[in-house]
Protein backbone atom coordinates (compact mmCIF):
# COMPACT_ATOMS: atom_id res chain seq x y z
CA UNK A 1 0.00 0.00 0.00
CA UNK A 2 1.30 3.22 -1.24
CA UNK A 3 5.05 1.67 -1.36
CA UNK A 4 4.83 -0.08 2.09
CA UNK A 5 5.10 -3.66 2.42
CA UNK A 6 5.91 -4.37 5.90
CA UNK A 7 3.41 -2.98 8.74
CA UNK A 8 3.83 -3.20 12.34
CA UNK A 9 2.50 -2.47 15.55
CA UNK A 10 2.45 0.57 17.67
CA UNK A 11 1.17 0.18 21.25
CA UNK A 12 1.46 2.98 24.02
CA UNK A 13 -0.58 4.14 27.24
CA UNK A 14 -3.61 2.05 25.56
CA UNK A 15 -4.03 3.56 22.23
CA UNK A 16 -2.78 1.44 19.41
CA UNK A 17 -2.44 1.14 15.79
CA UNK A 18 -0.95 -0.25 12.39
CA UNK A 19 2.35 2.03 11.04
CA UNK A 20 4.60 1.02 8.19
CA UNK A 21 7.56 -0.31 9.34
CA UNK A 22 9.97 1.89 8.55
CA UNK A 23 7.74 4.90 10.76
CA UNK A 24 9.51 4.64 14.50
CA UNK A 25 8.44 6.79 17.61
CA UNK A 26 10.03 9.97 17.41
CA UNK A 27 8.81 11.74 20.46
CA UNK A 28 6.87 10.83 23.86
CA UNK A 29 5.12 12.91 26.34
CA UNK A 30 2.73 12.62 28.95
CA UNK A 31 1.33 9.32 30.81
CA UNK A 32 -2.27 7.33 30.39
CA UNK A 33 -4.61 10.40 30.83
CA UNK A 34 -2.91 12.94 28.56
CA UNK A 35 0.17 12.68 26.12
CA UNK A 36 1.70 13.41 22.94
CA UNK A 37 3.19 10.78 20.22
CA UNK A 38 4.89 11.37 16.90
CA UNK A 39 5.99 9.39 14.43
CA UNK A 40 8.83 10.20 12.23
CA UNK A 41 10.83 8.45 8.95
CA UNK A 42 14.12 9.14 7.81
CA UNK A 43 12.91 12.24 6.43
CA UNK A 44 9.70 14.36 8.09
CA UNK A 45 7.24 13.92 10.92
CA UNK A 46 4.54 11.44 9.51
CA UNK A 47 2.27 10.64 12.13
CA UNK A 48 1.11 12.57 15.52
CA UNK A 49 -1.08 11.12 18.64
CA UNK A 50 -2.63 13.30 20.83
CA UNK A 51 -5.52 12.13 23.63
CA UNK A 52 -6.67 13.61 26.68
CA UNK A 53 -9.17 12.76 29.40
CA UNK A 54 -12.24 14.62 29.35
CA UNK A 55 -15.00 14.43 31.93
CA UNK A 56 -17.79 12.05 32.64
CA UNK A 57 -19.95 13.67 29.89
CA UNK A 58 -17.73 14.25 26.58
CA UNK A 59 -19.23 16.18 23.78
CA UNK A 60 -19.68 14.24 20.83
CA UNK A 61 -16.66 13.34 18.54
CA UNK A 62 -18.78 16.36 15.90
CA UNK A 63 -18.64 18.74 18.10
CA UNK A 64 -14.70 18.76 19.27
CA UNK A 65 -13.99 18.70 15.41
CA UNK A 66 -16.18 21.87 15.21
CA UNK A 67 -13.89 23.39 18.07
CA UNK A 68 -10.60 21.81 16.35
CA UNK A 69 -10.76 23.15 13.13
CA UNK A 70 -11.80 26.94 14.99
CA UNK A 71 -8.57 26.70 16.73
CA UNK A 72 -6.80 25.97 13.98
CA UNK A 73 -8.22 28.32 11.89
CA UNK A 74 -7.52 31.12 14.36
CA UNK A 75 -3.83 30.30 14.41
CA UNK A 76 -3.61 29.84 10.45
CA UNK A 77 -5.66 32.81 9.85
CA UNK A 78 -2.43 34.75 8.42
CA UNK A 79 -2.10 31.71 5.78
CA UNK A 80 -1.38 32.84 2.18
CA UNK A 81 -4.62 30.84 1.68
CA UNK A 82 -7.77 29.54 2.89
CA UNK A 83 -7.54 26.07 3.79
CA UNK A 84 -9.65 23.51 2.59
CA UNK A 85 -11.23 21.11 4.85
CA UNK A 86 -13.27 17.76 3.83
CA UNK A 87 -15.27 16.81 7.10
CA UNK A 88 -18.17 13.62 7.73
CA UNK A 89 -16.04 11.39 6.57
CA UNK A 90 -16.29 7.66 8.97
CA UNK A 91 -13.95 4.46 9.06
CA UNK A 92 -16.03 1.48 8.85
CA UNK A 93 -14.03 -0.36 11.27
CA UNK A 94 -14.15 2.40 14.16
CA UNK A 95 -18.35 1.83 14.17
CA UNK A 96 -17.90 0.96 17.80
CA UNK A 97 -16.44 4.77 18.47
CA UNK A 98 -17.92 8.26 18.40
CA UNK A 99 -15.85 9.23 15.72
CA UNK A 100 -15.17 11.72 12.74
CA UNK A 101 -12.52 11.19 9.83
CA UNK A 102 -11.83 14.60 7.99
CA UNK A 103 -8.70 16.52 5.76
CA UNK A 104 -7.30 19.88 6.49
CA UNK A 105 -5.19 21.25 3.45
CA UNK A 106 -3.44 24.56 4.77
CA UNK A 107 -0.29 25.39 6.08
CA UNK A 108 0.02 21.88 6.86
CA UNK A 109 -1.70 19.04 5.16
CA UNK A 110 -3.18 16.21 7.11
CA UNK A 111 -5.61 13.32 6.83
CA UNK A 112 -7.27 13.44 10.41
CA UNK A 113 -9.39 10.82 13.05
CA UNK A 114 -10.74 12.37 16.39
CA UNK A 115 -12.37 9.32 18.64
CA UNK A 116 -13.59 9.91 22.03
CA UNK A 117 -13.76 6.11 24.07
CA UNK A 118 -16.43 6.15 25.98
CA UNK A 119 -14.78 3.36 28.35
CA UNK A 120 -11.85 5.29 29.28
CA UNK A 121 -13.58 8.76 28.87
CA UNK A 122 -9.79 9.39 26.69
CA UNK A 123 -10.32 12.21 23.74
CA UNK A 124 -7.82 10.33 21.01
CA UNK A 125 -6.74 12.65 17.56
CA UNK A 126 -4.75 10.52 14.93
CA UNK A 127 -3.23 12.91 12.16
CA UNK A 128 -1.34 11.55 9.07
CA UNK A 129 0.84 14.17 7.68
CA UNK A 130 0.91 14.33 3.20
CA UNK A 131 2.60 16.68 1.00
CA UNK A 132 0.62 18.85 -0.96
CA UNK A 133 -0.91 17.17 -4.02
CA UNK A 134 0.11 13.92 -2.63
CA UNK A 135 -2.56 12.59 -0.51
CA UNK A 136 -2.26 9.73 1.47
CA UNK A 137 -5.76 8.63 2.02
CA UNK A 138 -5.30 5.01 1.18
CA UNK A 139 -2.62 5.14 4.31
CA UNK A 140 -4.41 6.84 6.56
CA UNK A 141 -8.07 4.57 6.24
CA UNK A 142 -5.30 1.64 6.81
CA UNK A 143 -4.01 3.25 10.19
CA UNK A 144 -7.25 4.57 11.12
CA UNK A 145 -8.90 1.47 10.73
CA UNK A 146 -6.41 -0.47 12.96
CA UNK A 147 -7.18 2.09 16.16
CA UNK A 148 -7.90 0.92 19.37
CA UNK A 149 -8.20 3.05 22.24
CA UNK A 150 -8.76 0.84 25.18
CA UNK A 151 -7.32 -2.28 26.64
CA UNK A 152 -8.40 -5.46 25.44
CA UNK A 153 -9.96 -7.72 28.02
CA UNK A 154 -7.95 -5.75 30.69
CA UNK A 155 -4.54 -6.02 28.90
CA UNK A 156 -2.91 -3.33 27.45
CA UNK A 157 -0.38 -3.76 24.36
CA UNK A 158 2.52 -2.43 24.51
CA UNK A 159 4.42 -2.13 21.08
CA UNK A 160 7.25 -0.32 19.85
CA UNK A 161 10.28 -0.96 17.29
CA UNK A 162 9.16 -4.52 16.81
CA UNK A 163 8.76 -5.41 20.22
CA UNK A 164 5.64 -5.92 22.13
CA UNK A 165 4.17 -7.71 25.02
CA UNK A 166 0.78 -7.28 26.97
CA UNK A 167 0.12 -6.98 30.69
CA UNK A 168 -3.14 -6.07 32.94
CA UNK A 169 -4.18 -2.23 32.37
CA UNK A 170 -3.43 -1.48 36.23
CA UNK A 171 -0.11 -1.34 35.67
CA UNK A 172 1.23 2.37 35.16
CA UNK A 173 4.19 3.23 33.23
CA UNK A 174 6.97 5.03 35.54
CA UNK A 175 10.13 5.34 33.07
CA UNK A 176 11.15 4.15 29.38
CA UNK A 177 13.66 4.00 27.67
CA UNK A 178 13.92 3.61 23.88
CA UNK A 179 17.64 3.95 22.88
CA UNK A 180 19.71 2.26 20.02
CA UNK A 181 20.57 -1.97 21.55
CA UNK A 182 18.12 -1.74 24.78
CA UNK A 183 14.63 -0.71 25.21
CA UNK A 184 13.43 -0.56 28.66
CA UNK A 185 10.02 -0.26 30.17
CA UNK A 186 9.49 0.49 33.99
CA UNK A 187 5.42 -0.19 35.04
CA UNK A 188 4.27 0.18 38.81
CA UNK A 189 1.04 -1.15 40.50
CA UNK A 190 1.01 0.08 44.22
CA UNK A 191 3.93 -1.16 46.06
CA UNK A 192 4.92 -3.71 43.51
CA UNK A 193 6.83 -3.23 40.45
CA UNK A 194 7.48 -4.82 36.87
CA UNK A 195 10.38 -4.19 34.84
CA UNK A 196 10.20 -5.55 30.97
CA UNK A 197 13.96 -5.14 28.85
CA UNK A 198 15.04 -5.73 25.48
CA UNK A 199 18.38 -6.13 24.35
CA UNK A 200 19.94 -6.03 20.90
CA UNK A 201 22.90 -7.45 19.29
CA UNK A 202 23.20 -10.15 22.60
CA UNK A 203 26.20 -12.34 21.18
CA UNK A 204 28.19 -8.74 21.18
CA UNK A 205 27.13 -8.89 24.83
CA UNK A 206 27.94 -12.29 25.73
CA UNK A 207 31.05 -12.76 23.46
CA UNK A 208 33.01 -12.48 26.30
CA UNK A 209 31.18 -12.99 29.73
CA UNK A 210 29.08 -15.84 30.70
CA UNK A 211 25.13 -15.56 30.10
CA UNK A 212 24.43 -15.83 34.35
CA UNK A 213 27.41 -13.55 35.21
CA UNK A 214 26.29 -10.69 32.47
CA UNK A 215 22.93 -11.09 33.82
CA UNK A 216 24.24 -9.95 37.36
CA UNK A 217 26.44 -7.24 36.45
CA UNK A 218 23.73 -5.55 34.19
CA UNK A 219 20.93 -5.37 36.72
CA UNK A 220 23.41 -5.08 39.95
CA UNK A 221 21.72 -1.75 41.27
CA UNK A 222 18.02 -3.88 40.88
CA UNK A 223 19.63 -7.08 42.69
CA UNK A 224 21.13 -5.35 45.47
CA UNK A 225 18.40 -5.08 48.54
CA UNK A 226 17.98 -9.08 47.67
CA UNK A 227 19.11 -12.50 48.83
CA UNK A 228 18.42 -14.17 45.68
CA UNK A 229 19.65 -17.70 43.75
CA UNK A 230 19.93 -17.87 40.48
CA UNK A 231 18.98 -21.26 37.96
CA UNK A 232 20.20 -21.72 34.42
CA UNK A 233 17.08 -23.67 32.23
CA UNK A 234 15.22 -23.42 28.73
CA UNK A 235 12.68 -20.67 27.83
CA UNK A 236 11.00 -21.19 24.21
CA UNK A 237 13.50 -23.36 23.34
CA UNK A 238 16.55 -20.60 24.56
CA UNK A 239 19.05 -20.39 26.96
CA UNK A 240 17.99 -18.67 29.90
CA UNK A 241 17.82 -17.66 33.34
CA UNK A 242 15.58 -17.73 36.52
CA UNK A 243 15.57 -15.29 39.69
CA UNK A 244 14.35 -15.97 42.78
CA UNK A 245 14.85 -13.83 45.98
CA UNK A 246 13.56 -12.07 49.48
CA UNK A 247 14.79 -8.39 49.73
CA UNK A 248 17.12 -8.24 53.04
CA UNK A 249 15.91 -7.19 56.22
CA UNK A 250 18.21 -4.21 56.31
CA UNK A 251 16.57 -2.60 53.13
CA UNK A 252 13.58 -2.42 54.49
CA UNK A 253 12.34 -0.03 56.40
CA UNK A 254 10.39 -1.98 59.65
CA UNK A 255 11.16 -4.86 58.22
CA UNK A 256 9.61 -7.20 60.62
CA UNK A 257 6.69 -5.63 60.48
CA UNK A 258 5.86 -5.55 57.01
CA UNK A 259 5.03 -8.08 54.45
CA UNK A 260 8.13 -9.30 52.50
CA UNK A 261 8.79 -8.64 48.91
CA UNK A 262 9.57 -11.11 46.67
CA UNK A 263 11.76 -10.79 43.16
CA UNK A 264 11.33 -13.22 40.30
CA UNK A 265 13.01 -12.54 36.85
CA UNK A 266 13.24 -14.43 33.82
CA UNK A 267 15.64 -13.93 31.11
CA UNK A 268 16.06 -15.57 27.89
CA UNK A 269 18.71 -15.39 25.12
CA UNK A 270 17.16 -15.63 21.70
CA UNK A 271 19.83 -16.41 18.98
CA UNK A 272 17.31 -16.29 15.61
CA UNK A 273 16.49 -13.08 16.45
CA UNK A 274 20.09 -12.17 18.16
CA UNK A 275 18.10 -10.45 21.30
CA UNK A 276 18.25 -10.53 25.16
CA UNK A 277 14.57 -10.46 26.91
CA UNK A 278 13.88 -9.23 30.44
CA UNK A 279 10.94 -9.64 32.62
CA UNK A 280 11.79 -8.79 35.97
CA UNK A 281 8.97 -8.51 39.05
CA UNK A 282 8.86 -7.27 42.73
CA UNK A 283 5.65 -7.79 44.53
CA UNK A 284 4.51 -9.43 48.33
CA UNK A 285 2.41 -11.75 46.68
CA UNK A 286 3.62 -15.54 46.65
CA UNK A 287 3.54 -17.17 43.71
CA UNK A 288 2.39 -14.08 41.48
CA UNK A 289 1.66 -15.09 37.81
CA UNK A 290 2.16 -11.76 36.45
CA UNK A 291 5.98 -12.58 35.27
CA UNK A 292 5.10 -15.76 33.51
CA UNK A 293 1.60 -14.33 31.53
CA UNK A 294 3.93 -10.96 31.00
CA UNK A 295 6.58 -13.33 29.13
CA UNK A 296 4.16 -15.58 27.28
CA UNK A 297 3.09 -12.11 26.04
CA UNK A 298 6.34 -11.09 24.36
CA UNK A 299 6.87 -10.88 20.59
CA UNK A 300 9.96 -9.64 18.79
CA UNK A 301 11.37 -9.09 15.51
Amino acid sequence: MEGYEQWSRLGWQGICMDVPATWCPGRLEGDYANGYLRVEDEEAVCLEVRWETAGRRVPPASKLVDKYLKQLRKKTRRSSRDADVVRDMAIRRLNHLDHEAFTWNGEFAAHSVLAVCSETHRVVHVRVFFQEGKTRKSLARKIFGSLTTAPDDGQTEWSAFGFAFRLPSAWRLEESGLRTGCLRFLFADDNDQLEVVRFSLAGMLLRATPFTRWFRETFRKALKKYRFDLTTTEYRDCPAVRCEGVMRSMARPLGLFRRKKRLTALVWHDAATDKIHVVRLVTTTVDDPQLEAVAASITSD
